[in-house]
């Protein structure tokens, strides 16, 4: 009875796991965290199926003569897998922080050596059985398990501050409390072991992981409903959110940029919606590019059509300083792409002042970006 409720238990995981894995595969969007998230739930997944199998043959399909290795090997892999399963979850949390650990392949091998290093312990153990065994008493772990797993929750540990350092300077605060769960990760895993000393009867380290992941897709699914589809940067409905946050928590000076691409309608009528839509793109690029490079990264989003609003909570001489990277990095698409017409951003300023609400905020901005643009010489 123990056994089968065991792999109830586990079957359940396997569920919810791979039902957050289809879902997220359905999704448009093709970022650096959304792979490592889809990577990170193959990984767990195929660590649960492997457990399941072994609770299977080892103790609810009667024996034969292949039972013993298929055990073993079934044990195996979900160890194997499990250290997969972290490793994705790194790299997730590292692109959550925009880190640069994972993005080329020598530094992902570096960052991998943990792991290589984990998965030759796990396989060593068919020999030398220091981390679990298999016999007539069951599944007994033994002093490399402990290793494992000390390992496991070290390796996240580090990735977890690194996010919670990032988060700091975060501006916009889903994403803020979405990397504050993403590193809530190794404590869990810290738990779920603790908990785990007691046996084996109850799988706390696989409930501890899915619930994790079950938060960490639907984090992410509230952030993409916040994200603007073409342009995979902040929507509307998300920026009057922001607004009405930040202008009531703010430590320094508030400024908003609102920006509209010159001449936009010509690109549509010319070249046809699809370079329209490549050229919004590439702009939203452009920003993402420049915002950047600023310690306390520049809120931004699609304000609707060719118009975009950039928030950012400094000085006046870095808000303008950010006005001209936005302008070079405009360039370097320009001159990257070497499209028949040239992307320029109409850039209009304003500064928060007390009694503003987030509406005259933007008119405010749009008042400025209106006088420059009708001050622009014609032709």
């Amino acid at each position: 009875m123990e056994s089968i409720l065991y792999a109830e238990i586990y079957m359940l995981c396997v569920t919810i796991v791979w039902l957050c894995r289809y879902w997220s595969s359905q999704r448009s969007s093709n970022s650096m965290s959304e792979r490592w998230l889809g990577s990170m739930l193959a990984g767990f997944l195929f660590s649960f199926i492997s457990n399941v199998c072994f609770t299977l043959f080892n103790s609810i399909i009667p024996p034969f003569f292949l039972t013993r290795g298929l055990i073993w090997f079934f044990k195996t892999c979900y160890h194997i897998f499990l250290c997969v399963g972290v490793f994705c979850w790194c790299g997730y949390a590292d692109a959550e922080c925009r880190g640069k650990l994972f993005i080329t392949k020598k530094r992902l091998l570096l960052t991998a050596l943990p792991l290589l290093g984990m998965v030759g312990l796990i396989l060593s153990n068919l020999w030398t059985h220091s981390m679990f065994t298999l016999d007539e008493a069951g599944y007994v772990r033994h002093g490399m398990f402990q290793v494992e797993m000390g390992a496991t929750v070290l390796f996240t540990s580090f990735f977890s501050i690194k996010l919670l350092l990032h988060a700091r300077n975060e501006s916009d605060p889903i994403k803020r409390g979405h990397q504050h769960l993403v590193a809530s990760f190794p404590v869990s895993l810290l738990i779920a072991w603790a908990l785990s000393v007691a046996g084996e009867s109850i799988p706390v380290i696989c409930v501890a992981i899915t619930i994790e992941l079950l938060c960490l897709f639907m984090g992410t699914s509230t952030q993409q409903i916040s994200l603007d589809k073409l342009t995979q940067v902040n929507n509307r409905q998300n920026l009057l959110g922001f607004l009405d946050y930040k202008l009531a928590n703010h430590d320094e000076k508030l400024f908003l940029l609102m920006m509209d691409l010159d001449y936009f309608k010509t690109i549509n009528d010319t070249y046809g919606h699809l370079e329209g839509d490549d050229a919004l793109v590439r702009a939203a690029r452009a920003l993402k590019l420049a915002c950047g490079s600023f310690k306390r990264r520049p809120y931004i989003a699609r304000y609707g059509g060719d118009e975009f609003i950039v928030v950012i909570e400094s000085t006046k001489p870095e808000a303008d300083m950010l006005v001209e990277r936005i302008r070079e990095s405009l360039n370097a698409q320009n001159a990257s792409t070497q499209r028949p017409y040239t992307l320029a951003f109409s850039i209009g300023m304003a500064e928060f002042h007390p009694g503003m609400n987030a509406n005259d905020l933007i008119e405010a901005a749009d008042n400025c970006l209106y006088e420059i643009k009708r001050a622009r010489p014609k032709g």
